[in-house]
């Protein structure tokens, strides 16, 4: 936990806890992460060993008070006493390389912890193995995915729609798709999972497909 006295404060802490899905994962990996507010603008610093730090904004570079509002992450690699350390580390903003991601915490981690590992201190990398261990370890996606044949017998598969962070979204997706398939004329000729796992088996002039909620490993 940063060490200073507006921890006590109570915007200092409603704060805090919006943006927890960011710093903890952080602080797993090690690094001490703070909180500032200053002249108004809002910005997550995490301290990095060698004592250069990462700022995380946004697309105004400030974050806003709650977290639902971020729409895109704005990360650069600086030092207080040494600007030659100055860097843009991950853009998610609109228009950047990695616009498509937008807000997604889990992405602009796995990130992060990518670039610690391009960084030459030692203990700088050690942080980023750390890290993408602990987004291994905790974070899931889903999606709606199917497999099958056309009606040419070629092998068809992929992913319907997602991700999701959440398996009840993917699963009331699941519920759309199917429902989906069944306007488009496909036959529903076999059933099985459970409500978390639901999968179904649908035919339509030859072709047959599998359709079905599918865990994503983290990329």
């Amino acid at each position: 936990m940063p060490d200073h006295r507006r921890v006590d404060r109570p915007e200092w802490q409603a704060l805090w806890r919006q943006y927890e899905p960011v710093t903890t994962p952080l602080r797993a990996a090690g690094l001490v992460c703070d909180v500032e507010t200053c002249g108004g603008q809002t910005v997550i610093y995490a301290n990095l060993p060698d004592g250069s730090h990462l700022a995380i904004g946004c697309g105004n570079d400030c974050l806003p008070d709650r977290l639902q509002d971020v729409t895109g992450w704005i990360i650069t690699r600086g030092h207080d006493d040494n600007p030659n350390y100055d860097g843009l580390a991950y853009d998610s903003t609109e228009g950047s390389e990695h616009a498509p991601h937008g807000a997604d915490i889990v992405s602009m981690l796995a990130a992060v912890a990518l670039y610690l590992g391009t960084l030459p201190d030692p203990d700088i990398r050690t942080a980023g193995e750390r890290l993408g261990k602990a987004l291994l370890a905790s974070a899931q996606r889903f999606a709606v995915s199917f497999t099958g044949v056309d009606a040419q017998h070629a092998a068809k598969s992929g992913g319907l729609s997602g991700p999701f962070d959440s398996q009840v979204e993917a699963v009331k997706e699941y519920g759309w798709q199917t429902y989906l398939l069944q306007e488009g004329g496909w036959d529903l000729v076999h059933e099985q999972g459970s409500e978390e796992w639901p999968l179904t088996v649908w035919r339509r002039a030859g072709a047959v497909q599998v359709v079905f909620v599918s865990r994503l490993p983290l990329v």
